[in-house]
């Protein structure tokens, strides 16, 4: 299967491109990554961020790594964004995105994305609001859409959470979402599966399964983040992990029994700031390893 990494591991720690596409190379053995925002704002100005963008470029292409997409990060994943209940938010949000779109476009990606954003409290108990937010969204990402195509991208990925207050955190409204943006005329519209948000058991109940979600959501999938967690959080944590209780070789079955196989995976280990360098090098490495080897084991399953 089409394994990656996401670079969340490398913010605050290895900024530099050269660094972390030496190690993506050199230790990992991989050939793809996926680019977060935390590494390169969108909001930069134009020609400060062109340079990074060409240094990125670089490091990538002396490496041969492909940059296969580029995500929201955590930076730019806590506000409100898109669903804040000021109209003045939405629009620098919107406006947020549409830099975030040409970046990954100057940077050679196929694809941009990431969570769209979180309700108010308020805004969430009140119907009329809700809907109200809700079409807004739909709004925006249509155009968000449009400017990924004339970009040349190949998909605007929308992740679904498992908040409530977060649009969407359930298949049925990933069913909708999809529909509707499909309506306006979005048709690149596709979803970001982070395996660890698919089981949180608060939400979805203790029999929640992966499976549920690939088989849900199916074709309109086009990138999955492979993460661990304990079905009670949503921590990124690698393996091995006692804790953890994703199983990588069973997700990799269902993406095959879904006709999802050639989907890019990108292991998406987000380890804590605090952590010394060494350990997080060595837990990145055993969770490529880990992932690698299990996802193997699901190609060459019986029916796979």
């Amino acid at each position: 299967m089409n394994l990656g990494i996401n670079l969340c591991f490398a913010v605050k720690r290895m900024p530099d491109p050269e660094a972390w596409a030496a190690f993506v190379r050199d230790d990992l053995g991989l050939g793809s990554v996926q680019l977060t925002f935390d590494l390169l704002d969108p909001w930069w100005s134009e020609p400060e961020r062109g340079r990074v963008i060409s240094r990125i470029r670089q490091a990538a292409e002396r490496q041969d790594l492909s940059i296969h997409s580029a995500c929201v990060g955590l930076a730019h994943y806590v506000p409100a964004g898109l669903l804040d209940p000021d109209p003045d938010a939405r629009t620098m949000a919107r406006t947020w995105w549409l830099r975030a779109i040409d970046v990954a476009a100057e940077l050679g990606t196929r694809a941009v994305g990431g969570p769209l954003g979180s309700m108010s409290a308020d805004d969430a108990t009140h119907p009329g609001h809700a809907r109200a937010r809700y079409e807004d969204l739909v709004e925006s990402v249509a155009v968000l859409c449009q400017r990924a195509h004339h970009a040349g991208l190949g998909h605007f990925l929308i992740e679904p959470t498992p908040i409530v207050r977060e649009i969407p955190s359930t298949i049925a409204q990933c069913t909708q979402l999809i529909a509707d943006l499909d309506a306006a005329g979005a048709a690149n519209a596709a979803y970001t599966l982070d395996i660890g948000h698919t089981v949180y058991e608060p939400l979805y109940g203790p029999d929640a399964t992966v499976q549920e979600w690939i088989t849900g959501l199916g074709r309109h999938i086009a990138l999955v983040h492979l993460d661990n967690t304990d079905r009670h959080g949503d921590p990124h944590w690698g393996w091995p992990d006692p804790r953890g209780c994703v199983d990588v070789t069973e997700v990799g079955r269902h993406l095959a029994d879904a006709g999802l196989a050639e989907v890019p995976v990108m292991l998406e280990v987000f380890p804590r700031f605090e952590d010394d360098d060494e350990t997080v090098r060595n837990l990145i490495v055993s969770s490529v390893t880990h992932c690698r080897q299990a996802l193997a084991t699901a190609a060459t399953a019986p029916g796979a």
